[in-house]
């Protein structure tokens, strides 16, 4: 690709992106929840029968599982990097919360 064509490219998305700050263009979005509040809950039943156990095994607060599990509040990309390490490997995870 020329440096041409990487300066015309820059170029035009800086003038969509002043006309989308205008109102002048409305720009295709796309809103994605990474991890819904039911795939929480599945991965919190799979491995603990409440919130409780949960929190006991894991470390997680049962009340941060309740907000989450309800929808209340989403997990920050930390937490859900944890969630999934308790879903794809949950023996090295309790390991590592009962060792902090």
């Amino acid at each position: 690709m020329a440096d041409d064509d990487i300066a015309d490219g820059i170029l035009e998305g800086l003038k969509e992106a002043i006309e989308w700050k205008r109102g002048t263009l409305a720009l295709e979005t796309v809103n994605f929840d990474p991890m819904p509040a039911s795939k929480i809950k599945e991965i919190r039943k799979r491995y603990a029968k409440s919130t409780k156990a949960f929190e006991k095994r894991f470390g997680i607060p049962a009340s941060t599982m309740n907000n989450w599990e309800q929808g209340r509040r989403k997990p920050d990309p930390a937490a859900r990097l944890l969630l999934k390490i308790i879903e794809q490997s949950p023996e090295a995870a309790e390991k590592a919360a009962q060792a902090a």
